[in-house]
């Protein structure tokens, strides 16, 4: 647990689990170098150094993210793909990468090659490429393991020529409560983010979200979970899931408590693009 989560109940960050605000996003530099210690490696030793079989969500990357950039070009350029650990998000792409850069903190998952550069990622989420150096980007399911969030997406807007375009994918929940012991196959510091905020602080930096998928519908997740079925690697199932989210969208909040809050969506994915002007 984070020094600052130390003693705190849930009436004191009330102003978090209500959506209001982002919790760690105000940090001091000090409170950053902490959670970067905590969160450093813990993806990648809940996945056993890389060696425990991993969800497999192609089918979900390619729909709702990939073919939306490859629907008006015929290359994704370079790419960066911010701490993308094995590369697993880009399978379903490899043919139209020219150059693939991953940002990764757990340098257990360096491996270079020909069409692939390893970057040790920053305390501070400084990104050490030039500006509008990148065409596309992916961050899947990464900016709720740093703090200073804000920082990081404006940064991912510098280095992004204009034009290109930016993945996004992250939970839009809390991930349970962060005063109490976490939960088994959770990183130390990970929270989600509220949905509204993340699309209004997207649009602030002066990213244009040209589209929006909410998904995971819990029990679905369960289903992946527990059964080991690749959900996400479905058209079936994962058009079963978007229903299922368009048709609980009015039940969604942010921190969820009792069960019957949690059928909901739980995971938004953004398609961002940069103006060209």
């Amino acid at each position: 647990m984070h020094s600052s989560l130390t003693g705190k109940t849930e009436a004191a960050l009330q102003e978090f689990y209500s959506g209001k605000k982002v919790f760690g996003n105000d940090f001091t530099p000090e409170q950053i170098r902490e959670w970067y210690s905590l969160e450093e490696n813990a993806c990648f030793e809940i996945y056993e150094h890389g060696k425990k079989r991993m969800p497999n969500n192609d089918w979900l990357h390619w729909s709702c993210g990939f073919r939306w950039v490859l629907g008006q070009r015929h290359s994704l350029g370079k790419v960066l793909g911010l701490g993308s650990g094995n590369a697993e998000e880009f399978r379903p792409v490899k043919k139209w990468i020219e150059h693939l850069y991953i940002v990764e903190s757990a340098e257990g998952y360096f491996q270079d090659g020909k069409t692939i550069t390893y970057k040790k990622a920053r305390p501070d989420g400084v990104l050490d490429f030039p500006d509008e150096f990148f065409d596309t980007q992916a961050a899947i399911a990464v900016l709720h393991h740093i703090p200073n969030i804000s920082s990081v997406l404006k940064e991912l807007y510098r280095t992004l020529k204009r034009g290109g375009v930016c993945l996004i994918k992250e939970p839009i929940t809390s991930l349970g409560p962060w005063h109490l012991p976490r939960k088994r196959g959770l990183a130390p510091c990970e929270r989600g983010f509220p949905q509204k905020w993340l699309q209004d602080e997207l649009e602030t930096i002066g990213f244009h979200v040209i589209h929006k998928t909410l998904f995971e519908f819990p029990p679905l997740r369960h289903l992946r979970d527990r059964l080991g079925v690749d959900t996400y690697n479905s058209k079936f199932w994962v058009w079963i899931d978007l229903v299922a989210c368009k048709c609980s969208g009015w039940n969604y909040r942010y921190y969820r408590k009792r069960w019957i809050e949690k059928l909901a969506p739980s995971y938004a994915f953004f398609v961002c693009r940069k103006p060209k002007a």
